[in-house]
């Protein structure tokens, strides 16, 4: 089976895992939409230099920037293109052409299949489906099908959606919660919804060189390798309100009074709009990092390495990246009981659930998985026994296959 993903930089990490298991059965072509003038690519470095309007060989200019581990991944696609598609308002036009002519190569190519990750980050695309129609079975994915709190944009979202719906022939969703959410939504929507739990996010974890505490290299097949002596909770991501920084402000004196120097780090870039709230003052040698900037990915990957536990007190939610990527470092997470998060952190075995906005559940929580070992032993069991079962890679690309024959089946020939 031929397969062309077309995948937005923000979502770069699982497309790379889909080609990793998916092109041991299938011909896969992966099509990297990127920024034009971009210097950050997903949540790495990749080029500082312009790229031109089209497709352009993506190993080049991707291979000097990531491990022989990471390009063995996309080395196992057919192919592997970056695309830009202009800069903003000023080269609608030239962006709307580039992407007809990306359509028109895709139907060269004779695919069986098109598989957009998300149309969300792709509206460019979206209309040109609208105008040229989808180039051959098409299946379009749909990660967040409610916006967050404070997101912006969100009309033009739900337009580009509109326009990308009426031409393709069917949708992924990532969680039950989305499914539910998107018929909700959108209706009138006619389309099957297709459901694929997605896995860990693994590409971190080439970056990272774990350390134990007096510095010396340390495997990551004991404990996650923190390089602090201090019990650290981690809460990362762009922030935003919905991300529930203020819960975890709130919690905190509670947390610092019953696990002595405990240490918070909240990591991550504000969003357009956005102040996050001033920390409180700790006891007990308790403290709070803040770092609300952009992060490398080598930078993340020593945060997670060094968490003990990841949280996630969102007040709303489609899914979470973090989880998946807390889960690559072995280490549980304490989430909120929104969206699809419970369907991925299980109460008992990989986490603890708590309900949203409930100040004094998030910081039980959070004390239990740093105090009690027995506890934090058997979630750590859990995280590695669902990373190698239901959040494998492996298992994702048996279901995506069944998908795509299952699409490719039912889609009328042009």
């Amino acid at each position: 089976m031929r397969i062309v993903l077309y995948v937005h930089h923000a979502l770069f990490e699982p497309a790379l895992s889909m080609v990793d298991a998916l092109s041991s059965e299938a011909e896969v072509h992966v099509i990297l939409e990127v920024p034009a003038g971009t210097s950050q690519i997903a949540s790495f470095e990749a080029t500082a230099r312009s790229l031109p309007s089209g497709l352009v060989a993506a190993d080049e200019i991707l291979a000097p920037f990531y491990p022989e581990t990471v390009r063995a991944m996309w080395r196992k696609a057919a192919s592997f293109h970056l695309v830009s598609l202009g800069r903003r308002n000023r080269d609608r036009l030239l962006a709307l052409s580039a992407t007809l002519r990306l359509l028109r190569w895709i139907r060269d190519l004779d695919a069986d299949l098109l598989h957009v990750d998300d149309v969300d980050v792709s509206p460019r695309l979206a209309l040109a489906l609208a105008i040229g129609g989808a180039p051959c079975p098409t299946l379009m994915g749909c990660h967040d099908p409610d916006p967050h709190s404070g997101e912006r944009h969100w009309g033009r979202k739900q337009l580009a959606r509109r326009l990308a719906f009426a031409r393709v022939h069917a949708v992924l969703v990532h969680h039950e919660a989305g499914r539910s959410a998107l018929r909700r939504r959108h209706p009138r929507l006619r389309r099957p919804i297709h459901l694929v739990r997605l896995a860990t996010y693994a590409l971190l974890r080439h970056l990272h060189v774990p350390q134990a505490p007096d510095g010396a290299a340390k495997d990551l097949t004991g404990h996650s390798g923190r390089s602090s002596a201090h019990p650290t909770v981690l809460l990362f991501g762009r922030i935003t309100p919905y991300k529930g920084v203020e819960l975890l402000f709130q919690a905190a004196p509670a947390i610092a009074r019953a696990v002595p120097g405990v240490r918070f780090v909240v990591a991550g870039r504000p969003i357009t709009g956005y102040r996050p709230p001033d920390p409180p003052q700790l006891d007990n040698g308790g403290s709070i990092d803040t770092h609300y900037d952009y992060v490398p990915s080598a930078r993340i990957a020593d945060l997670f390495g060094e968490a003990d536990i990841v949280v996630c007190p969102y007040t709303d939610a489609s899914q979470s990246g973090v989880v998946l990527t807390s889960y690559a470092f072995g280490c549980p997470v304490v989430a909120t009981d929104v969206g699809g998060l419970p369907e991925y952190v299980s109460h008992g075995a990989t986490g603890l659930v708590v309900p949203v906005d409930d100040v004094d559940a998030l910081a039980t929580a959070v004390i239990s998985c740093l105090e009690d070992a027995e506890l934090n032993s058997r979630l750590r069991a859990g995280v590695a026994a669902a990373n190698d079962a239901d959040l494998s890679w492996r298992r994702v690309g048996r279901e995506l296959l069944e998908v795509y024959a299952e699409v490719a089946r039912t889609t009328p020939s042009s």
